[in-house]
């Protein structure tokens, strides 16, 4: 399920073999169109736009296709298969639909709808994460032949694949998982006003992205001596923007309006909820909160 409370709209898939989606509008529960074909089994996210008639699919096993539809005419814009095998959220950026960030399992990508005449086309952008304890890393880009300046041993230096008798993409892969280090694992995003990310990650860190230079800053470092305390055992499950910054939906059922200024955060208010929350969600008129659990149970807060 996917809503966009701008021009009321939302839009849903079936549980069955080769699902449809269907957009509507409300309250007057209109079906607008029905859009075919982008999945054989399943969806495992769906998203519209705020910048006009547009909805993102991802399906799941076993082609794993992002989809940008068209969903006035019912057409498909773009396509790119085996691009979401483990995206679990598709977001927009609310200020231009020509951007749309896919969060994985352990990867966080930024997809940029490129156009020419008629012709779109959709090219990533990998974020690279911190490691997970905050730091940062050279990228490395290892290969069957990378020599290092200083030889480990006497004599001829061999790559690990050579050693483990690995040739072509089963040498390149052991080569990256070799020379990789553990990175943060993202589990919420947020569009920002100026078109960045908030990027919650399971360790507690609150990351702050440029999707344009790829460059990534630490803004939440739960490991620090002066990190908020209310923060510091916080892992981020759910991040709506607000005016001055967003709120942030953490465990023991507690959820956080979060000031952000210059790179420096503060908590504004605190709610101590009876059950747990998965989400928080603004009103368009940014007046009322609105906190989903896995219970749909819904409260309200004006």
């Amino acid at each position: 399920l996917t809503v966009n409370g701008n021009n009321q709209t939302f839009a849903f898939s079936e549980e069955k073999l080769s699902p449809s989606i269907f957009v509507y509008i409300y309250p007057e529960l209109q079906l607008k169109n029905e859009l075919k074909g982008s999945a054989q089994l399943d969806f495992t996210s769906l998203s519209l736009s705020t910048d006009g008639p547009y909805l993102a699919c991802c399906s799941s096993l076993p082609d794993h296709t992002i989809t940008v539809w068209n969903w006035e005419s019912a057409a498909p814009i773009c396509t790119k298969p085996h691009a979401g095998r483990d995206v679990i959220s598709l977001v927009f950026n609310p200020l231009s639909w020509f951007q749309l960030c896919a969060l994985g399992k352990s990867s966080l990508t930024v997809w940029n709808i490129e156009k020419s005449a008629n012709i779109h086309l959709l090219k990533p952008s990998v974020i690279e994460l911190p490691a997970n304890d905050g730091s940062f890393v050279e990228r490395l880009v290892p290969t069957s032949q990378t020599v290092t300046e200083i030889l480990p041993y006497f004599g001829l230096e061999m790559p690990p694949s050579a050693i483990s008798g690995l040739v072509g993409e089963k040498a390149e892969s052991i080569l990256t998982k070799l020379c990789a280090k553990a990175r943060l694992t993202p589990s919420t995003i947020c569009w920002t006003p100026t078109s960045e990310l908030y990027v919650g990650c399971v360790e507690g860190f609150l990351l702050l992205v440029d999707p344009e230079s790829l460059s990534v800053s630490v803004i939440f470092n739960p490991t620090t001596a002066d990190a908020i305390p209310e923060l510091r055992n916080n892992n981020f499950q759910s991040l709506s923007l607000n005016q001055n910054g967003f709120i942030a939906v953490g465990k023991d059922n507690t959820v956080h309006c979060v000031q952000v200024k210059a790179a420096q955060i503060t908590i504004t208010q605190t709610w101590q909820l009876e059950e747990p929350v998965t989400t928080a969600m603004y009103s368009p008129d940014r007046e009322t909160l609105l906190f989903s659990s896995i219970a749909v149970m819904c409260l309200i807060i004006h």
